[in-house]
């Protein structure tokens, strides 16, 4: 905005403290552009095999249904899957009926969307049709079910499981298939030409106006003063800085929102702006004809931006007009009448110097391709949780019937890797505390450890209160947990071809701040490592905050070099009221981003999908893994806890808002 110096100084009053400071200049800041989409679309595909006959003279006419539960779904009854789905079901459709069939495929699939950091609970449920065309579910004999998670289907060989039914040897075969278009990217870079020329000569109008005013309550003012007085204000407006939002239409209530932010170009009638990348899902979901916004603004300091101008257009547009040329939009700019409406005018030209559609890998086209995931945990036993772990408000504190912060985090975290191929068993590591009376670098909690129930037990193991081994220590460094996993994650990619992601718990104590921003910037060069830190407790967490990046926008090494990558992610259990589950989303929302950035950064492309295994492959796995579940238990007891927890949690959120 073009402001004259007295209001400059009087607006910049009250602006300051190191929050105000870092917000004034984050907002130059582009926001991150992104290469994969916020989730991967899928068609369910479902077929059964033995299907019983419950009419004496046919084979079964069987059709099937899925409905999406919630996380955590317990099934009503003793024996598997309820034969009707239950009130909190929602459900997804249903198959034709294959008749006199009792290995049916069936040829209706189900679109789904997969989110990585979430946990996605579905039922499938096979029937027999008694009363054709009758859809009332009572009025047909049920054969079976099964609950499952999409990271269960899309972590096992090939995208399939194989399950038994409720009764006999009848099995329900699932199969995900990846649609290719959740991998189509925008590629774009905009320049403009003679923006904000409208804009600077209102505000010209309007300074001259203030020089007369200027000139006729002083009439002895010399003719020198009043051009003194001009300059300084037309000085004032001679500054345009220019930055650029997409907005998408919502297409149920007509308003646009945005979606991506540009960079602010300083003082640039003619800015090029830098070269980024967006899913389509992101810009326009299935239809690239959905009507696409590029909205420009002036970048104020101090005041609210103002606007600019704006550009109508679509993806499709922009990508068709593009491999002509060179193309030219103009900017048009509301201008309201003086009796009252508005009326467009032009404002300047707007240039695509690119504009393609390109194809990126999906992180699950790597996992399906045989990368494999690797998952480390390491826990602050620090002073910063307490000086007793036998104290109630220890952070490590803990009882059999209700979980703490660390215990309910690392839970939830391991379940969502518990569907993948891992390259090694999970690890817990701990970092701060003495062993023996001596201080350690980090030393090792648990290894080998094969589901998130183990992890959960190996914590309970080690922070007993008769262990004679382990003290709580005063420093927290945390550089050497975090050369660790880039030398484990290295070690790992070269024999398996593997991703690793390191989870941080901690309590916002740091004795090696510098350190392990060094290390932080080392491991983004070459390891295959993603890194989540979790704030645990309510003590300050400035110091962690500074590994997300300095006053810039990014994180730097002490030799001045940038990060080359952003493979840190940081959130604050608090800051969820309880709930691991929103806790966990938000800690892995970025890593599916840097699974891919990092492997297309070292030029490797995924490998082709393994095959699917055949029937008997898939049947002799299904054995194995329901003998797991019959082994441990559907459900372990600390997974109901922490349920519980939630669920609690968000009735005491709903008091917080009443």
């Amino acid at each position: 905005m073009m402001l004259n110096p007295m209001m400059k100084l009087k607006q910049s009053k009250g602006q300051g403290g190191r929050r105000g400071k870092l917000k004034r200049q984050n907002s130059r800041l582009a926001w991150d552009s992104r290469i994969t989409a916020p989730s991967i679309k899928l068609d369910l595909v479902v077929e059964c095999r033995r299907l019983p006959k419950k009419d004496s003279f046919s084979q079964a006419n069987a059709f099937c249904g899925v409905w999406e539960v919630p996380p955590g779904f317990r099934s009503e009854g003793s024996k598997g899957v309820s034969k009707l789905p239950a009130r909190q079901e929602k459900e997804i459709g249903r198959t034709e009926v294959v008749r006199e069939n009792k290995n049916p495929k069936f040829s209706t699939t189900f679109r789904l969307e997969y989110r990585f950091n979430i946990e996605q609970t579905y039922v499938v449920r096979v029937y027999d049709e008694d009363l054709r065309y009758a859809s009332d579910l009572k009025e047909h004999d049920f054969i079976g079910g099964y609950v499952f998670t999409l990271g269960e289907l899309l972590g096992a060989n090939g995208c399939s499981i194989a399950r038994p039914l409720e009764k006999g040897n009848a099995f329900l075969i699932l199969t995900g298939v990846e649609i290719l278009e959740t991998r189509e990217v925008l590629e774009f870079r905009f320049s403009g030409q003679g923006l904000g020329l409208l804009e600077r000569k209102n505000k010209v109008q309007d300074v001259l106006k203030q020089i007369d005013k200027v000139h006729l309550a002083k009439n002895a003012l010399k003719t020198i003063d009043k051009v003194n007085v001009a300059k300084t204000m037309l000085d004032s407006i001679d500054h345009f800085d220019p930055y650029f939002t997409l907005e998408k239409l919502n297409t149920e209530d007509q308003t646009w929102k945005v979606i991506w932010k540009s960079e602010v170009m300083k003082d640039d009638q003619d800015p090029c702006w830098n070269v980024a990348r967006l899913p389509l899902q992101l810009l326009c979901g299935d239809d690239p004809t959905t009507p696409l916004k590029i909205t420009i603004w002036d970048w104020n300091r101090f005041t609210p931006d103002e606007l600019a101008g704006f550009v109508e257009t679509s993806v499709d547009e922009l990508v068709h007009k593009a491999k002509r040329g060179i193309p030219m939009f103009d900017v048009m700019f509301e201008k309201r009448k003086i009796l009252g409406g508005t009326k467009l005018k032009k404002a300047g030209c707007l240039k695509v110097l690119k504009g393609a559609i390109v194809e990126i890998p999906s992180m699950m086209q790597y996992v399906s391709g045989g990368c494999k995931m690797d998952l480390i945990f390491a826990v602050d036993c620090s002073f910063g949780n307490g000086e007793d772990i036998r104290e109630e408000n220890n952070y490590h504190f803990h009882t059999h019937t209700w979980l703490n912060d660390y215990q309910a985090a690392i839970l939830k975290i391991a379940s969502i890797y518990d569907s993948f191929d891992t390259a090694n068993p999970f690890t817990l590591w701990g970092y701060g505390g003495l062993i023996n009376g001596a201080q350690q670098p980090y030393f090792i909690m648990g290894e080998n450890l094969a589901s998130s129930d183990a992890v959960v037990q190996a914590y309970d193991i080690f922070f007993a209160p008769d262990n004679p081994y382990f003290t709580l220590g005063p420093r927290a460094e945390m550089r050497h947990v975090v050369q660790a996993a880039m030398y484990r994650a290295i070690r790992s990619n070269q024999q398996h071809h593997c991703y690793t992601t390191l989870v941080i718990l901690s309590t916002g104590e740091i004795s090696d701040l510098q350190q392990t921003i060094d290390s932080v910037c080392s491991s983004a060069e070459d390891a295959p490592l993603s890194i989540v830190i979790i704030g645990v407790g309510g003590k300050s967490f400035k110091n962690i905050e500074k590994l997300m990046g300095d006053e810039s926008g990014k994180l730097r090494h002490s030799n001045g070099v940038p990060v080359a990558l952003d493979v840190v992610q940081f959130v604050v259990f608090n800051d969820y009221h309880g709930s691991a589950s929103r806790c966990a989303a938000a800690a892995l929302r970025d890593v599916p981003e840097q699974f891919v950035q990092h492997f297309l950064n070292a030029g490797v492309k995924p490998k082709p999908p393994q095959a699917m295994p055949d029937f008997e492959e898939l049947v002799s796995k299904s054995v194995k893994q329901m003998k797991k579940l019959r082994d441990g238990g559907k459900k372990s007891k600390k997974k109901k806890v922490v349920e519980k927890q939630e669920e609690e949690g968000d009735d005491d959120k709903s008091m917080e808002a009443l």
